[in-house]
């Protein structure tokens, strides 16, 4: 701990983490009302289901598959210069969806938020362990922890509303006020903070992983959606064109792991237990993402309910995140990790199991408020699952991250 920082005040930290958790506020937020409202836009620009789902997917892929670039870009320029970069970015960005006139508009405003919400997740955290006192490290990280969970929670709640009231784009035109205030507060409170840019000139960027990777990625991703749809074109150029997919996915995952400094550095799965933790993460998280995109549709088409009660009924999946978030990590070191990630798979798959039952037609309407507090129930043991899962998932791949660095050191002495 520096002189700085032990002659800070407290109010200090938590007044610069308050402005740093508006920004991961905002990220969290449009990601989870979005979901809510495909349907709404689905039907006011006239797009078939295969058409509007590109608006979330676009969002969550570039987000995902940015974060090493913006890593990158933080140690490169410096993360203080980056992180206010990436508030205007996503501000900009995400507030003119709401200004959107076609499909092709509004992707390509949400690739461009997405860029944005990759450098405020990627950085955010580099700035928190960056100001504040180590013996304050755990309070700060887990306060924002549960931002993730507000900001969904708070998406689906207040966003459906503001839906109800004032049509889908007002979700995005609301990011104008709210970024504009956290940039002007991370501005001011970044700069009493004496946080230092850091820019580092000789860092070396692996361009041709990066190349690889979205290769690979949009490979992988058309192979999936083509063969799921059910193409009308000839089994022989499907077939072709799955080859040709297959050897892109493989040159990208040979350079990966032949690499040493890689893109993604992916070499790191040959830790077996790593690897297993990152296949559960990423089977997850499919899983998931499946269940947001559909059950708000299930909610507006079958059930009926309007984007603001939907919303509501979504919101239970976050309040148990929230709830159970700090029982999770307590058990997960009580009770192991492996029990814990046991627990939180076994919960999820009774919630799966349940929505996989629920009828595709409602033909009695008297049996419709049945139905929404099955979902209700639903939602809050998916999401005390998931809360069990990433909790314990989470920190066994510390500890493998943690083995391996030893591992690497003793190799190299």
């Amino acid at each position: 701990m520096t002189d700085t920082q032990q002659n800070r005040p407290a109010s200090f930290y938590w007044t610069m983490l308050i402005g740093l958790q508006i920004c991961v506020f905002m990220c969290t937020f449009d990601s989870g009302v979005v979901n809510l409202a495909l349907p709404v836009i689905r039907k006011q620009l006239h797009l078939t289901l295969s058409e509007v789902k590109w608006v979330a997917i676009c969002y969550t892929a570039t987000a995902a598959l940015t974060l090493p670039v913006s890593a990158w870009l933080g140690r490169r320029f410096g993360i203080r210069r980056m992180f206010l970069s990436g508030v205007v970015i996503f501000t900009l960005a995400s507030g003119s969806c709401g200004l959107a006139w076609n499909l092709p508009s509004l992707i390509t405003l949400r690739i461009i938020a997405a860029m944005g919400a990759s450098l405020i997740l990627s950085l955010n955290k580099v700035m928190v362990l960056r100001v504040f006192p180590r013996a304050m490290h755990g309070r700060a990280l887990g306060f924002a922890g549960t931002t993730f969970a507000l900001g969904i929670l708070s998406g689906l709640g207040v966003g459906g509303i503001l839906i109800h009231l004032w049509s889908w784009r007002s979700i995005f035109l609301i990011s104008f006020p709210i970024g504009l205030i956290a940039l002007i507060w991370n501005f001011i409170m970044i700069k009493r903070s004496g946080v230092k840019n850091d820019a580092s000139a000789g860092i070396v960027f692996d361009w041709q992983g990066m190349l690889w990777m979205a290769a690979g990625f949009g490979a992988l991703v058309w192979i999936v959606i083509h063969w799921l749809s059910g193409s009308d074109d000839p089994l022989i150029l499907s077939l072709g064109a799955t080859l040709i997919g297959i050897i892109v996915i493989s040159g990208w995952l040979h350079h990966e792991l032949c690499r040493e400094e890689s893109f993604l550095h992916l070499r790191l799965l040959r830790n077996k237990p790593l690897g297993y933790n990152f296949m559960n993460g990423f089977s997850v998280r499919i899983l998931m993402g499946v269940t947001n995109f559909i059950i708000p549709f299930y909610l507006q088409s079958v059930l009926l309910l309007t984007p603001a009660k939907a919303g509501l009924v979504l919101a239970s999946g976050a309040i148990s995140m929230g709830i159970i978030g700090p029982f999770a990590g307590a058990m997960s070191d009580r009770r192991g990790m492996q029990k814990t990630i046991t627990l939180g798979l076994a919960l999820m798959t009774l919630g799966i199991i349940g929505y996989i039952a629920l009828p595709t037609t409602i033909e009695n309407p008297a049996t419709r408020t049945l139905f929404i507090i099955e979902i209700i129930a639903l939602q809050a043991l998916i999401g005390c699952g998931s809360t069990f899962f990433s909790a314990a998932n989470t920190n066994s791949s510390r500890h493998c991250m943690a083995c391996t660095a030893h591992l690497l050191r003793h190799d190299a002495t």
